[in-house]
């Protein structure tokens, strides 16, 4: 009987050594804790500079989900990688090529524990217009140029008051900036240039344009004879400018200095004493104002002018031309190398009996001088010293008064060219029939 009895001893010692096990410290039992995990959206941006982007993040597995931004590893990011602020919302730097920057979320209960984001900047097409305000004048020309920068592509298109390439009325302007003027000025004097950027057509760069009346300079009279000596006055009027004040100059091929004579502050030109080789000078006007604007007149020096008519008839024994006869006349001029001619003339001065002027055409005794119109005058050829003139009488002798035994006329050479402002003239007397 006593070979039982170990059995509850080891059923007892058994159970102790049970509970022993489950006891102990808490230092000396594992503790299982949840991990802490962190996602960040989006995960990638592309940004233009200045451009920004809103980032959100979510902490799990922690009481405290507040996160600290960063990027590139600065907290708050710097004004050189951008800026992110304490709710997400990033600002992309200014950057000079395309760059990539890293936007990081640490959870705040664990900063060990952190989501990353790539974010791609690319610089901003920048287009700067030279000059930026400018004036020019009718039919003149403007040269602009562009910079255009953060970009490969430097092409810029060009547009007038929003028309590209311009027009007629408000100015041309062609691929490489080069601006033309319209012929007149239009209602709106100031017009806008636009240089627009290919690789980004938001990017822009514009200039104001004044545009004004092209000064005209006009000296008066633009020709002229002066015979050596003499003198003749010339004056200046300038279109578009309000100051008329002008610089008189003088040149010429035959001559320099005072053998072209001389012209003083008021414009009066005072000719040589000897005719140059070749005869002709320039007066020039210049502005005061403005050296580019100009105005010239041509003088032809002469030793004298002169002219003469051939056949010759005076009052007392005029040229006779019978009734529906012709008569050739020559003018012959001296002193006028430039052959400018004459002008010929012809009227009634008088009739024997009464000695008053009369209408030799109408048959009436009137004192008004006027051509007779069944009269025929046509110049028929000019060379060097010779105007020549046809004239062809009245053709019936009811055409004159029948009290009148001779009608008188007056045939009148005037050379074109002048003496100190005064043309040569010569008379030939006719009678008729």
């Amino acid at each position: 009987m006593s070979s039982l009895r170990p059995a509850p001893l080891a059923l007892t010692i058994l159970s102790i050594a049970v509970m022993l096990a489950c006891s102990g410290s808490a230092a000396n039992r594992a503790i299982m804790q949840p991990a802490i995990t962190i996602a960040i959206s989006p995960t990638s941006a592309t940004l233009a500079a200045g451009g920004t982007q809103s980032f959100t993040a979510t902490v799990q597995g922690a009481a405290d989900t507040d996160v600290i931004w960063q990027v590139n590893q600065v907290t708050g990011g710097d004004s050189s990688t951008g800026i992110i602020s304490s709710t997400g919302s990033y600002t992309a730097p200014s950057v000079q090529s395309q760059t990539v920057f890293t936007v990081t979320a640490a959870a705040a209960a664990n900063t060990s524990v952190s989501a990353s984001a790539s974010v791609t900047v690319t610089p901003v097409v920048s287009v700067t217009v030279n000059p930026h305000s400018a004036a020019v004048e009718t039919n003149h020309i403007l040269q602009f140029s562009v910079t255009v920068v953060n970009t490969t592509n430097t092409a810029v298109i060009w547009q007038v008051n929003g028309v590209t390439g311009g027009n007629s009325t408000v100015g041309t302007i062609d691929a490489n900036g080069l601006y033309t003027a319209p012929g007149s000025v239009p209602a709106q004097p100031t017009v806008t240039v636009t240089a627009i950027s290919v690789a980004d057509p938001t990017k822009s760069d514009s200039a104001s344009v004044t545009i004004s009346l092209t000064p005209v300079l006009t000296v008066n009279p633009l020709q002229a004879t002066v015979v050596v000596g003499n003198q003749q006055q010339f004056t200046a009027s300038i279109s578009g400018l309000a100051d008329q004040s002008v610089t008189w100059s003088l040149s010429g091929t035959g001559c320099s200095g005072a053998q072209c004579g001389t012209i003083d502050t008021s414009g009066l030109y005072t000719a040589p004493a000897s005719v140059p080789s070749p005869a002709t000078v320039t007066v020039t006007a210049t502005s005061q104002v403005d050296n580019t604007v100009t105005g010239s007149a041509t003088v032809t020096v002469i030793a004298h002018l002169g002219v003469t008519i051939s056949p010759f008839g005076t009052q007392a024994s005029p040229k006779h031309v019978a009734l529906s006869g012709t008569q050739t006349f020559n003018a012959q001029v001296v002193g006028d190398p430039s052959n400018l001619g004459v002008q010929w003339s012809l009227v009634c001065i008088t009739d024997e009996e009464t000695g008053n002027f009369i209408d030799c055409a109408a048959g009436q005794g009137q004192s008004d001088g006027t051509d007779p119109t069944n009269t025929d005058i046509s110049q028929l050829t000019s060379t060097t010293l010779t105007s020549t003139l046809f004239v062809a009488a009245l053709g019936n002798s009811g055409n004159c008064d029948e009290l009148v035994t001779s009608c008188i006329l007056t045939l009148t050479a005037t050379t074109n060219a002048t003496e100190n402002g005064t043309p040569a003239t010569a008379v030939v007397y006719i009678s008729v029939p």
